[in-house]
């Protein structure tokens, strides 16, 4: 009985495991890139042997604000301190006071030994909104919610009254930023139907676009990117299918099956009996011309 020809011949479907990898190791290094955008260079931070003191702001502006409660309108005397000290100072000059020794767990734990104190933040935007405000000389103020390696579920809720022509503002965004600013105090809010809290801080906020972004927040040079690797991939399966199909339908040929070294054991008995019956049995039509010399 012949066996089904099979639909794989020769190195179709190595070409075509080949290509599948390829594809994917594409897709995942493409999406890799996508979500990790390249980190700013940071200074290291090492222990000394005499550590610059940490003060606390004791101005009266500060004596009405409570920790682990929802902003209010007690807060407004410390929120419009914070936000002229932070308009008086350049970003290099507000990046140079900022603490870097601090993180969450210190504003956790004893919000109240760092009050007024600068800190230096350099995380991940996930929200930003604007909002009108009579404590801005603007009119209107910058809400930024950063996470940061040491808070990726506790974010700072970020205040500034100037935001870097281009800054993406929604609720859904993604954008590494760098952040000086005072703290203020440890915020109450609500998530969904949970009590949480969040550490404020007021000073400037410091982003650079890492290129053209369109309408829908994609980067251009991503999409373009993307356009690239998905050409290359069904160019190469076009040309796959297009040299299959003339494997299978080219007139006159008939494909050759691959080399097969399994018998089958009838096929072989079969063969073996016809040479026994060819040697015993000799053919008719065969003469000896000895037999038909006369006797002398």
């Amino acid at each position: 009985m012949d066996r089904p020809s099979p639909f794989f011949r020769g190195s179709e479907l190595t070409r075509l495991l080949i290509l599948a990898v390829v594809m994917v190791v594409g897709w995942v290094m493409f999406w890799n890139f996508t979500q990790k955008r390249p980190e700013p260079a940071e200074p290291p931070l090492t222990a000394t042997e005499k550590p610059e003191p940490i003060i606390a702001d004791r101005s009266e502006e500060f004596e009405t604000v409570t920790d682990r409660t929802p902003t209010s309108f007690r807060d407004n005397a410390a929120y419009s301190l914070l936000l002229g000290r932070a308009r008086e100072k350049t970003p290099a000059e507000l990046a140079a006071i900022g603490r870097r020794d601090i993180v969450l767990a210190h504003l956790w734990r004893n919000p109240e030994l760092y009050r007024g104190v600068p800190i230096h933040l350099l995380g991940t935007a996930l929200r930003v909104l604007r909002y009108e405000s009579k404590l801005s000389k603007t009119g209107w103020l910058y809400e930024a919610w950063i996470v940061a390696p040491d808070s990726t579920r506790v974010p700072y809720v970020c205040i500034f009254e100037k935001a870097p022509e281009g800054l993406p503002i929604g609720g859904n965004i993604s954008e590494r930023v760098v952040f000086n600013g005072y703290f203020l105090k440890l915020m109450k809010y609500q998530a969904a139907d949970v009590a949480r809290g969040a550490p404020v801080l007021i000073g400037r906020i410091g982003w650079e676009p890492s290129g053209t972004t369109p309408a829908d927040g994609t980067s251009l040079s991503l999409k373009w990117s993307l356009w690239v690797i998905g050409g290359m991939f069904f160019i190469s399966l076009g040309r796959w299918i297009f040299q299959l199909h003339r494997l299978f339908t080219a007139p006159g040929l008939t494909p050759k099956l691959p080399p097969n070294e399994e018998i089958d054991p009838a096929t072989l008995n079969a063969w073996a009996q016809s040479l026994a019956r060819d040697d015993d049995d000799p053919d008719p039509d065969c003469w000896d011309a000895r037999d038909e010399m006369p006797d002398r």
